[in-house]
């Protein structure tokens, strides 16, 4: 609409009360009475004026006490003949208007039957609404009833399996397409929705083959892309970059060794992290290779990505080769935890959100602007409740349908305590070894920072993990492009040793060491292997091998939750860059040649990661625990001894013996069996990591 050409704008602000704006150009926006017309039933009231206020471009109108009928379209006359529209889109601002309207029901979208098919869309401000679904290549529009609650529903006969469908929804006097944010299928970079048959993709997900997880800390998380998994141009993959890649076994490298799925299981992680898998906007689906995105740029948090799927424009090829996906990954033994985004979407306007329901998902500042706490122009609005539904919904489809057993939540200090523990809540009591952790920082999102799920308020949920940035900053120094320079203790920097004994004990800044994530390199930031080109580049191709390798068998050895990013046990690069969110394949992809060239020093990761999981003293999930069975000693600001012991397994004791530093130390744990590092003559050598049991 050409806004010049605007004379009137009428709408509802409250439940019963109605705001006219007249243009001042317009009879100088003077007008001694206005009348409500009912278009359903052609009725024509006057409606009195209950106050009157002018500003420099309009007139405001309000009237109080107004009986409206949301089921009905009205108009606002004015008294020279004028018409317009009466819109319910500020309701949104009225609480007694959403609490009327909210919809607790578990039947939202679309619910399939052989012989019909109901749709429910939450749509409280629209003033009118249809389905249009193509069958065909014909489409249907069929008129949607408000049925309470905010919502609407059509009961359409027929059968539409595999059939695309959209909302038409009307705001004002035209209606604007809408995909269904709670449809399981959806069609080629989200053109439509898909209806789908339930009762066809009834997948055994496996779950009987996964041992259930007794504390948090019993977890190993290994973070990898569906994408770069297989894109390596030698990898044997018959389904580059798509979840069918993620299951395949029998895969090989150059010189045999194992690839893939089989490489995950011989290395003993417990969890894999996918990153998003949800569907996103940047990536062609219909023609995967030529862009790259990581995925944290949400399209549709309901329907899987359609590029990592083999047929993007059936309904249920996303949705099947995704569970199969997770099916085969438990089978394996293996946990998924699924990486999701429900800070913000990568186009508001865009957004079935936005279009269904518009100004009501996205937080506003209090100019009545987006709140832009994500820095990727708008942050979702947890704390209103059909948002916060939302949320919850779809962690529950995710979990019971998808067979997912835990989300890492990006950017977590965008969305509020309450949500964040709600999740934790509803999915927990479905599966009690469900994990739920993410990035705790502090957003610059327009909520008060007691109502953020950031680190700082670690107390209030003490069933939430966080990444621990102080674990990562100590144990390898800086990690962002300006000081990738800086070292940190296992790297050289022998300033952080004291330090380095609190973050080893996972006692630095939370409750439980359950709620640190310890990691030194995921998908953000340079790779270990190309910080240390900076940081430690004096020490040459093999010195950085050995820092890095530290790295890794600290983030394993010490107390809280490892986490290890796909790669990092063989040294991947990116070539120097750090945010490579939409970098090239060759850039991202995993290089499966590296796997061959540091076989041996997998293998000793590998026998590290055992060694964790035999052993419950590197897994204590209480401080308290902690406290009464782990010691560091500072050995001179230069090296650390770090004592743990337990009361069952082969060894009852182990000292580790952590060198960063040059110099050479004596030891004299002669009564210690020697399970890894190297020792010389009672000596450990600089740059070590020496472990002994007894």
């Amino acid at each position: 609409m050409e806004k010049s050409a605007i004379r009137m704008i009428a709408k509802m602000v409250s439940v019963n009360k109605i705001e006219v704006q007249l243009i001042r150009r317009y009879y100088e926006g003077n007008c001694p009475r206005f009348y409500l017309r009912d278009l359903n039933n052609n009725t024509l009231i006057e409606i009195e004026i209950s106050a009157k206020f002018v500003e420099e471009e309009y007139v405001h109108y309000y009237f109080d006490n107004v009986e409206i009928d949301f089921c009905h379209v009205y108009q606002i006359v004015d008294a020279y003949g004028l018409a317009e529209t009466l819109q319910y889109t500020q309701l949104i601002y009225d609480a007694e208007f959403l609490k009327n309207n909210y919809y607790d029901g578990n039947d939202l979208g679309n619910s399939y039957h052989e012989d019909y098919t109901i749709f429910k869309v939450w749509a409280p401000t629209a003033l009118a609404v249809k389905v249009a679904i193509t069958k065909d290549h014909t489409t249907y529009s069929y008129e949607m009833k408000r049925i309470g609650n905010g919502v609407f529903c059509s009961y359409v006969a027929g059968n539409f399996d595999n059939c695309e469908y959209v909302y038409l929804v009307r705001h004002h006097d035209s209606y604007i397409k809408a995909l269904d944010p709670y449809a399981y299928g959806s069609s080629s970079n989200g053109k439509s929705s898909y209806i789908v048959d339930l009762n066809k993709i009834k997948i055994d997900l496996n779950r009987e083959c996964l041992k259930p997880l007794k504390n948090k800390t019993d977890a190993i998380i290994y973070e990898a892309s569906v994408r770069d998994f297989t894109m390596y141009e030698n990898s044997l993959s018959k389904y580059k970059g798509k979840f069918a890649g993620i299951r395949e076994t029998g895969l090989l490298t150059k010189h045999g060794n194992s690839a893939g799925l089989d490489y995950l299981v011989e290395l003993g992680i417990t969890h894999i992290q996918l990153l998003p898998i949800y569907d996103f906007a940047t990536v062609d689906e219909n023609h995967q290779e030529v862009l790259y995105n990581w995925g944290y740029d949400p399209a549709q948090y309901n329907v899987p990505e359609g590029s990592y799927c083999t047929d993007p424009n059936d309904g249920y090829s996303r949705i099947v080769e995704c569970k199969q996906m997770i099916a085969d990954l438990h089978a394996k033994g293996i946990r998924v935890v699924m990486d999701v985004v429900y800070n913000h979407m990568y186009d508001v306007n865009a957004s079935a959100f936005e279009r269904i329901v518009p100004g009501y998902y996205f937080r506003k500042n209090p100019d009545g602007s987006l709140s832009n706490g994500s820095w990727c122009g708008n942050d979702l609005d947890s704390g209103e409740h059909m948002v916060r539904k939302y949320i919850i919904d779809m962690s529950r489809r995710w979990q019971s349908f998808y067979g997912v057993d835990g989300y890492r939540f990006d950017l977590m200090g965008i969305i509020d305590i309450e949500t964040i523990n709600r999740v934790y809540q509803i999915c927990s009591a479905y599966d009690a070894s469900f994990m739920v952790y993410g990035e705790g920082w502090n957003m610059p999102t327009n909520l008060p920072d007691e109502q953020k799920a950031m680190q700082d308020n670690h107390a209030k949920m003490p069933k939430i993990s966080f990444f621990n940035d102080e674990y990562r900053e100590v144990i390898k120094g800086g990690s962002s492009d300006n000081v990738l320079v800086n070292k940190g203790f296992i790297t050289g920097n022998l300033y952080e040793t004291e330090k380095a004994r609190n973050v080893i004990t996972a006692t630095n800044r939370y409750t439980s060491p359950d709620q640190s994530i310890n990691y030194v390199e995921c998908h953000d930031n340079a790779t270990v292997f190309d910080k240390l080109y900076i940081s430690n580049v004096e020490e040459g191709l093999d010195g950085i091998i050995t820092r890095q390798k530290n790295l890794t068998i600290m983030v394993l050895l010490s107390q809280g939750i490892p986490f290890i990013h796909a790669g990092q046990e063989f040294y991947r690069t990116k070539g120097g860059i750090g945010n490579t969110y939409n970098s090239p394949d060759n850039i991202n992809c995993i290089n499966w040649d590296f796997r061959d060239i540091y076989k041996d020093d997998i293998n000793e990761i590998r026998k590290i990661i055992q060694l964790r999981k035999d052993n419950k003293c590197f897994r204590y999930a209480t401080r308290k625990e902690i406290e009464a069975n782990v010691m560091v000693e500072n050995i001179d600001f230069k090296m650390l001894k770090y004592t743990l012991k337990q009361d069952e397994g082969e060894y009852r004791e182990f000292v580790i013996y952590i060198n960063p530093s040059s110099f050479t130390f004596d030891y004299e744990e002669t009564a210690y069996q020697h399970l890894y590092g190297e020792i010389t003559d009672q000596q450990i050598g600089a740059r070590t990591i020496v472990v002994l049991a007894r």
